[in-house]
């Protein structure tokens, strides 16, 4: 890795802290002139690098802006492109179009806008300027034999990211929504794309909208809605650490560690539901999730109904 993707991984995890260009230069064991050669051109590249003759280099909070090379300096074990989009109507969308082109495993799209951000059963995804994180993923599984992992496979990498970066932990209401204090501050959507000769599925779109900044919503989302409140996280680092939580977990969907985070972090469990089947509502008491991720329902006969997908709502909340 080229020193300047060095320093960058460094400074992106360290915003706001002085390191001198001697500590820079033991750390990478290059001269002081090479960590200013570096510095520089990361400055080229639209980096806001604070240099200070008796503090040294500080990656400046205001480095907001999504990159590329950020993200790239950040991910583990894949060299698969990265497209950041200042405006798109969905990053699910383009997803779509770059998978029709053969993207590789691993091919991330993210936005920090989304003109028309999608979510579940037809919904739509607020997605505003700066505020947030509008991230898809495009993955090749294996096998089809866990493909009913893949969506709390995407719950668990959003949460475990998220504690990498915030120190927050969101729970995960089943199947595909993150709340902290009851409300939601991020979703999911994961999109299978199918081989039309063969039948099978040969790549699944993994779409996730995480809200960051303190933010207004609009008013059908007030008092629902909510986001990390963080000013100082980084969106790069967020990117990349979700990248490479997905990209593990898409190795390691068998492991059956997995179903039980997910059930680990749920918020539902034990708590009363209303679910809808054929547009008849009804309610139960969420008793456990299967290893398939389907949610398992005591109805008041006593008797479980098992539900594989569909929209629910806790009660009360």
């Amino acid at each position: 890795m080229a020193l300047k993707d060095e320093l960058l991984k460094y400074f992106t995890r360290n915003p706001g802290e002085y390191t001198s260009g001697e500590e820079l230069a033991k750390k990478f064991n290059v001269s002081r002139a090479a960590v200013w050669k570096a510095v520089s051109v990361l400055k080229d590249d639209g980096f806001d690098i604070i240099s200070s003759p008796s503090k040294g280099y500080c990656f400046s909070a205001s480095n907001d802006f999504l990159s590329s090379e950020a993200i790239h300096s950040l991910s583990k074990d894949t060299d698969a492109p990265v497209y950041v989009f200042e405006t798109i109507d969905s990053t699910n969308n383009y997803a779509r179009i770059l998978t029709a082109q053969n993207a590789p495993h691993g091919t991330l799209i993210v936005a920090n806008h989304q003109s028309a951000g999608r979510g579940r059963q037809g919904h739509t995804f607020y997605s505003p300027k700066n505020l947030g994180l509008y991230f898809s993923l495009i993955v090749h599984p294996k096998s089809t034999q866990y493909i009913s992992r893949i969506t709390p496979a995407a719950a668990v990498s959003a949460v475990h990211a998220i504690e990498k970066t915030s120190g927050l932990t969101p729970g995960i209401k089943w199947v595909n929504d993150l709340f902290i204090q009851k409300k939601k501050i991020a979703g999911i959507l994961c999109e299978a794309i199918s081989d039309f000769e063969s039948g099978t599925i040969s790549a699944v779109i993994i779409g996730i909208g995480i809200n960051v900044r303190p933010m207004k919503f609009p008013e059908e989302l007030d008092g629902i809605a909510d986001s990390l409140n963080s000013e100082a996280l980084s969106r790069n680092a967020l990117a990349a650490e979700l990248r490479n939580e997905l990209l593990y977990w898409m190795d390691h969907l068998d492991d059956l560690s997995l179903m039980e985070q997910y059930r680990r972090y749920s918020v539902i469990l034990g708590k009363e539901i209303l679910y809808t089947i054929n547009n008849v509502g009804y309610h139960g008491i969420a008793k456990g999730i299967n290893d398939e991720g389907n949610l398992l329902i005591e109805k008041e006969d006593g008797s479980i109904q098992i539900l594989q997908s569909g929209e629910i709502s806790v009660k009360d909340w």
